[in-house]
């Protein structure tokens, strides 16, 4: 057999073990509980959304959302001046085109939201946004348990399980716990 019929048989071989394996395109998030939150945050807030807004970047290789919050409490760091800020985060839709990356937090205008932000983008992904909802009854804030649908718990023993989910309670007890743990 020549070289060269050698050459071809293991480049079709390889062609097609490669065409045959299934293209892992995941990734894993570990979980953060409140305290890896609050350390990670350079700034805790709970904020109200003005808006959001999708654009492509100027290569127009991918898609970056802005969000407009406006801040009614700041519970870590500063507060703004201008009682606003803005987080930009990848992904997003532009006219028929969305561009989604899993484990992104989704803002939506009018929404109030307990953020834990570094450098403006959100920690821990969707971990670091709390929705808060209006409890008339109570007349109370309640904090909306974090979303975990795409992070996992590492075991004693290095095993990933899913993690468990949270539950919600209401502000002013988390308000509580947040500022212990930053010292206030």
């Amino acid at each position: 057999m020549s070289k060269r019929w050698f050459a071809v048989r293991f480049l079709v071989a390889a062609l097609g073990m490669g065409m045959a394996s299934p293209v892992a395109l995941a990734s894993l998030l570990r979980a953060l509980d409140l305290a890896a939150l609050t350390a990670g945050a350079d700034r805790i807030v709970v904020a109200d959304v003005l808006s959001v807004q999708a654009a492509w970047d100027g290569a127009h290789r991918g898609i970056h959302t802005t969000v407009a919050i406006v801040v009614r409490e700041s519970w870590k760091g500063d507060a703004p001046v201008s009682g606003q800020l803005v987080i930009r985060q990848p992904g997003g839709t532009v006219g028929d085109i969305e561009m989604t990356v899993r484990g992104m937090p989704v803002f939506v205008p009018g929404e109030r939201s307990l953020l834990f932000l570094h450098r403006s983008q959100v920690v821990g992904m969707a971990q670091g946004k709390r929705n808060l909802r209006w409890q008339p009854a109570a007349q109370r804030w309640l904090v909306e348990p974090a979303d975990h649908s795409e992070v996992v718990e590492v075991d004693g023993k290095g095993r990933l399980r899913a993690a468990a989910p949270d539950r919600g309670e209401d502000l002013d007890g988390l308000r509580g716990k947040v500022r212990s743990l930053v010292g206030n």
